[in-house]
C-alpha cells in the first residue's frame, strides 16, 4: 500500500476530505520522524516498533575502478514487527 492509497482509505472510512486525511498522515509521520531523531522508540500496538540505529562504517570497492572506498557510519531505522504480523505475513 502506498501513501495515496492509505489517504483515500482513511478519508473513506472516517468520512473526511482527502486533504484532512493527508494532513493526519503527514502529522503522524512528522511526529515519528522527530521521535526517531531524538533516539526514542516508536511503538504501535499490534503492529511493531521503530528504533533508530547506526549502520557501521565499511569499506567497499568501486565497481569500475576497483578502488577501496570508505562508507562512513550512518543513521538508519530498524522495524521489529509483532509476532501476529509475522504470522500473517507467512500465510
Amino acid at each position: 500500500m502506498m501513501q495515496p492509497q492509505l489517504i483515500r482509505s482513511i478519508a473513506r472510512k472516517f468520512s473526511l476530505p482527502p486533504s484532512d486525511a493527508a494532513a493526519i498522515i503527514d502529522s503522524i509521520l512528522a511526529r515519528m520522524t522527530a521521535s526517531l531523531q531524538k533516539g526514542e522508540r516508536v511503538y504501535f500496538k499490534d503492529f511493531g516498533s521503530f528504533t533508530k540505529k547506526t549502520r557501521p562504517g565499511r569499506h567497499v570497492r568501486h565497481p569500475r575502478t576497483g578502488q577501496l572506498i570508505w562508507i562512513p557510519p550512518r543513521p538508519d531505522v530498524d522495524f521489529n514487527p509483532v509476532k501476529g504480523l509475522l504470522k500473517a505475513k507467512r500465510r
